[in-house]
């Protein structure tokens, strides 16, 4: 799918399955990993450097998506109703809120 995101200019890409919360970033394309609704995998995600992991959480969470023109906001919300604590990482805090331009 990758060749196909790029040929067509993707620059966000969203996905479920994994019990955590990953964003990872990809010659400027954007992934999403969410899947904390209901249950959550306590260990952390492996392989930061390989995946190109920006940010992560193990948390019960969704994902507030906010389009408007050619901006979208990306932002996971936990069960609080608050923006999800991310870690970068090396396990120091990251931006919850990302936002992509086309």
């Amino acid at each position: 799918m990758v060749p196909l995101y790029r040929r067509s200019g993707v620059r966000l890409v969203l996905s479920g399955h994994e019990h955590n919360f990953q964003h990872s970033r990809v010659d400027g394309i954007d992934y999403f990993v969410t899947g904390g609704g209901g249950k959550v995998r306590g260990d952390s995600p492996r392989d930061f450097e390989k995946a190109f992991t920006v940010g992560w959480a193990v948390a019960v969470h969704f994902l507030l998506v906010k389009i408007s023109g050619r901006r979208a906001t990306v932002t996971p919300i936990g069960e609080d109703g608050r923006p999800l604590a991310v870690k970068a990482p090396d396990g120091s805090p990251a931006s919850a809120t990302t936002t992509i331009e086309k």
